[in-house]
């Protein structure tokens, strides 16, 4: 990885960090007084919020790229067949 994607994802991750903080101070503050509850809130956080849309956007890509090789392989065939091939498809 080079050093400005990892300077993009850290300072991604801090805005995400906030969120989540401000989040949990105002739903379960007692979570922040030990480092345990500081640990459950971010695993649940993750869990629950993180992880799913990183997960769904890996999935969804993954997707598109197969769709579009899907395509480039017809498009590629398409051109190398002779026009009476092209004709009986």
């Amino acid at each position: 990885m080079d050093a400005t994607t990892a300077e993009q994802i850290r300072s991604h991750a801090r805005a995400i960090a906030k969120l989540l903080y401000q989040e949990t101070e105002a739903t379960a503050p007692q979570s922040l007084e030990t480092f345990g509850g500081i640990e459950v809130a971010v695993r649940d956080h993750l869990l629950e919020h993180v992880g799913p849309e990183i997960g769904e956007f890996f999935v969804k890509a993954q997707a598109n790229e197969k769709a579009g090789a899907a395509v480039r392989l017809k498009a590629s065939s398409a051109t190398s067949t002779s026009p009476q091939q092209q004709q009986k498809s």
